[in-house]
């Protein structure tokens, strides 16, 4: 392959990496306001661990892949952590916004949470429908 050639590509995929880099990081700017309390509120609200309050959160995509014996075993497993109560920064996946150019939004973020068991690490993606967020996909680690 020709040197001029060969920098050419480098060249193009410099510029591609540094406009995805401004992209994600006008994305992080706008949600930064709606999506990241829409995650607080949703995580103190499904934290009774019912059912009601997380099917009303779940987004329909979600709620088909999971079934009620799946569900109750998942809240069973989340009571332990108790409530929520704050959580102070949250990461937002510029990996995960790039790959929303070729498809539905999803807003994922991931941060540790204070419960009344302790630290919690979460990782939670959101999709808009409505001038709503709901939940694509969540999990809960104990933080170690």
């Amino acid at each position: 392959m020709q040197t001029h050639t060969l920098r050419f590509i480098i060249a193009i995929l410099l510029t591609v990496v540094i406009m995805l880099y401004f992209y994600t990081d006008r994305e992080k700017k706008q949600y930064s306001q709606s999506a990241e309390p829409a995650v607080a509120q949703i995580l103190a609200e499904i934290s009774t661990w019912e059912k009601e309050p997380l099917l009303r959160h779940l987004a329909p995509e979600a709620k088909q892949t999971i079934t009620d014996e799946q569900l109750d075993q998942l809240l069973d497993h989340y009571r332990s952590f108790g409530r929520f109560y704050s959580i102070d920064e949250l990461d937002f996946s510029r990996i995960s916004s790039v790959f929303s150019l070729f498809g539905e939004k999803r807003l994922n973020y991931s941060g540790v949470a204070e419960y009344s068991s302790g630290p919690i690490n979460i990782n939670i993606t959101l999709v808009e429908r409505g001038g709503y967020y709901l939940v694509y996909n969540f999990t809960l680690s104990r933080a170690s």
